[in-house]
């Protein structure tokens, strides 16, 4: 269960002092029927107010707060955006007025008192070892684990406060493998759904390097004659000066190239002739999703390595810097 603010939604619709306002709601696929139904609710709030508003759900994705859709809904004339289950990025900055509700998780209250005193136990118990505890989670965990001051995960970037080890309080293992590999410290993992601890092994981290050092290793062993370079049009994860970057090393190591912009990336987009195609874009695509596609797909800082003939495998993250 999410908290999805309607109080706070009404509120914002009802500043814009519109007599006839446009709202869009956008969502991950996981909020959008629990948003379908926040529709409802508010439109039946504003007609029994005798106010005739005009809302529309936004039916296409939302991976995260790089994911913004103002260009795409300019020509509706929309007043406002609502964007569910993430915080705002300083590198991406909607055109369109644009509230964020975060969609905090709520739980019942025995729920919540052993979720805490499970991780009150665990920093007990590597503070009796000399061990100072870090926790990392995601937005959707920040108002229940307020007293902890926990570092927040914000898009594909992974930084933590510095601790002995690490506690990821979350759902998933991409941010906390990711983490354990930059910082190179013990990370644990807190599920607060199914309130079981687990940890990133040092096995987990290495296969997981294997496979992508493996992946370099073979461009290394054949040089490709044409690359397609890939960059996503989303706010957040057109990184422009990346792109530029990679088609100056391009040029300069005499490789040739194609030039691909798109918005949403997927492998029925990219079926051009090449040998493999650079992502500037989210690095979870190619993470996450390389065994999908026909043709090799590599981060920037992979590419990179195969350029310099070197396996110090570096994970690509995001950083405002990119734009």
């Amino acid at each position: 269960m999410f908290d999805v603010e309607t109080g706070k939604v009404i509120e914002a619709i009802e500043k814009l002092g519109k007599k006839n306002p446009k709202v869009i709601f956008q969502a991950p696929e996981g909020l959008k029927l629990s948003v379908e139904k926040e529709i409802e609710k508010i439109k039946e709030y504003f007609k029994q107010k005798g106010r005739d508003v005009e809302l529309y759900l936004w039916g296409n994705t939302c991976f995260g707060a790089c994911d913004l859709i103002d260009n795409h809904v300019k020509n509706l004339d929309v007043d406002l955006i609502i964007h569910y289950g993430h915080e705002k990025l300083s590198y991406a900055n909607p055109e369109i007025k644009t509230l964020f509700i975060p969609a905090y998780h709520i739980f019942e209250k025995d729920e919540k008192e052993k979720i805490l005193n499970d991780i009150k136990n665990f920093i007990e118990k590597q503070k009796s070892e000399g061990k100072k505890v870090a926790i990392a989670t995601t937005v959707q965990y920040k108002k229940l684990l307020r007293d902890f001051n926990p570092s927040i995960i914000l898009g594909c970037r992974g930084e933590v406060e510095e601790g002995d080890v690490i506690l990821f309080v979350g759902t998933g293992r991409f941010h906390p493998l990711m983490i354990a590999y930059k910082y190179q410290k013990e990370v644990f993992i807190y599920n607060p759904v199914s309130k079981c601890f687990d940890k990133i092994s040092e096995d987990e981290i290495n296969k997981f390097i294997k496979k992508r050092i493996s992946a370099i290793s073979k461009l290394m062993l054949n040089k490709p004659e044409k690359v397609g370079v890939v960059l996503s049009t989303k706010k957040g994860q057109c990184r422009k000066k990346v792109f530029n970057e990679i088609i100056k090393l391009l040029e300069e190591n005499n490789i040739n190239y194609i030039t691909v912009v798109v918005d949403n990336i997927s492998p029925e987009m990219l079926f051009y002739d090449v040998d493999c195609y650079i992502i500037v874009a989210c690095p979870r695509i190619v993470l996450d999703d390389y065994i999908l596609y026909k043709k090799p797909i590599y981060t920037p800082e992979e590419f990179k390595l195969f350029l310099k003939n070197s396996f110090e495998y570096k994970f690509d993250e995001i950083k405002e810097d990119d734009f």
